[in-house]
């Protein structure tokens, strides 16, 4: 085969010119119609980017808009991330004052709550808010009652809000403390639920607080929680002062008397509601969790900011679907 090309080669270089086209027009044509429809798309797609040449100019101008607009976006977030970062640093100072994080608050309202100087203006800031959201304690009272942790006391809690109307606060202080109790106790597995050791339950380094510190978040709830009711069951001297401050055991042992003021009730009301709070963002902890990695470490002041913003006030999605379904019942016809 080799051979006979050869041969065919050395018989076409023999041929003159005007011969030689005549010999090659075969298979040069193929070559020639390739080229000119090559020349064609070519000339084709000139012509097209020409005539759209004004449109890819604007694309162009709109990427560069939105490439700016994203950017300055990154960045704010970033530093509103970095801001809210260090405003939950905030949270154990109040906390060693009696407060929790106050998540019936919207998240804007939380960052001015943790600018609070000191206990007094962390009180005052709590009580105007919640007396300006629910003067008459029925949103509180529905978000209590329609969570499931505290679905073994649906006698007592309309009952103890009824006496916080009339001002009878006492009342309402030993059945708080038990509902807080029975919450902190079921953030333990289920074959743990009798342990009424809830300061074991929250302590640090214990499961709890473990999974509750992959979030910064869900971490400063839990602190606070910890510290406060650090504070509530702890021990009580023999000769108990003029001055001491609410007990759990002072109250449950009668060793004290339920104190009756507004204050003691907004701090254990908002001491419950932080401890229900924690229980959601722990199962949500479980669902997704963010691993302990330096790129994770980066991200997680911008998780805490739009997690606090999407969760705060807590329960507001579930007050939002009950009056969803009230408003579908109310619409049907009557019969």
């Amino acid at each position: 085969m080799k051979a006979q090309i050869e041969a065919e080669l050395r018989k076409a270089a023999s041929l003159p010119p005007s011969e030689l086209e005549t010999v090659l027009a075969p298979y040069l044509q193929p070559l020639r119609e390739m080229f000119q429809q090559i020349h064609s798309v070519r000339r084709t797609w000139l012509t097209w980017v020409e005539e759209n040449r004004e449109t890819f100019l604007r694309v162009g101008q709109a990427v560069h808009e939105v490439a700016a607009k994203v950017g300055t976006f990154l960045v704010e977030m970033d530093e509103a991330s970095q801001r809210f970062a260090e405003m939950l640093r905030e949270v154990e100072r109040l906390a060693d004052c009696g407060w929790t994080v106050p998540t019936e608050l919207a998240a804007s309202e939380l960052i001015d709550f943790l600018r609070s100087p000191d206990a007094e203006a962390a009180e005052a800031y709590l009580i105007q808010r919640l007396d300006s959201m629910d003067p008459d304690w029925s949103r509180t009272e529905a978000r209590l009652c329609g969570d499931p942790h505290l679905a073994e006391f649906q006698i007592v809690l309309p009952q103890c809000f009824r006496a916080i109307r009339r001002g009878d606060y006492a009342i309402a202080v030993p059945n708080l403390i038990a509902m807080l109790e029975r919450g902190i106790q079921t953030m333990n597995p289920e074959s743990l639920h009798a342990s009424t050791d809830v300061l074991k339950t929250l302590r640090a380094k214990g499961v709890i607080a473990e999974k509750a510190q992959e979030d910064l978040f869900c971490g400063a709830i839990w602190l606070s929680l910890l510290k406060v009711v650090s504070l509530l069951w702890g021990n009580l001297p023999l000769n108990i002062p003029d001055s001491a401050g609410l007990s759990r055991h002072g109250v449950q042992h009668g060793r004290t008397e339920p104190p009756n003021t507004k204050t003691e009730v907004v701090r254990l009301l908002n001491t419950l509601e932080t401890a229900l709070a924690l229980h959601d963002l722990l199962r949500e902890n479980r669902e997704f969790s963010i691993k302990d990695s330096n790129a994770s470490k980066k991200l997680q002041p911008a998780v805490a900011l739009i997690r606090a913003n999407f969760f705060l006030p807590r329960g507001k999605h579930r007050l939002a679907d009950a009056s969803s379904e009230e408003d579908s019942q109310s619409q049907l016809p009557r019969t």
